[in-house]
């Protein structure tokens, strides 16, 4: 506990009494010039048809101009195994109807991460359950 007090008190002496600006989408800090991207308002809660996503991955698709990392799930990277098995079932997820995507964040990537829903389903809770993230994954 002092310790923790001790540390706090560094911080804001360093900091001149400031919180620290770290830019937690980009992770640069927001006091360089230049490095800091603006800040791109989320959007509401939609809808939008499975005909129109494409998969690039177990945990990530694309829908028009958007790019969807879903929340709460990390799974094998492309080429890794099972990978191939996290995607393919993904997207057998996604033609089950219409997909409901409710935007939390951006990530560092510039991806909305997002909460998905099927059906009333959300998605990552899905492919968790049915043994597709990572050990330690999110």
């Amino acid at each position: 506990m002092n310790t923790t007090i001790r540390a706090l008190a560094l911080v804001l002496l360093v900091c001149g009494g400031a919180a620290p600006t770290a830019d937690v989408r980009t992770g640069l800090d927001a006091g360089r010039a230049g490095g800091r991207r603006p800040a791109r308002p989320l959007g509401p809660p939609h809808t939008v048809a499975a005909s129109t996503i494409r998969v690039h991955d177990g945990d990530t698709f694309y829908t028009g101009a958007e790019t969807i990392r879903l929340r709460g799930i990390d799974t094998p990277e492309l080429g890794r195994p099972g990978a191939r098995a996290a995607a393919i079932r993904l997207t057998e997820l996604l033609r089950e109807g219409p997909v409901t995507i409710v935007p939390r964040a951006e990530d560092v990537y510039g991806r909305t991460v997002a909460d998905v829903y099927v059906g009333g389903r959300n998605v990552a809770d899905v492919l968790r359950r049915e043994g597709f993230g990572k050990l330690g994954g999110r």
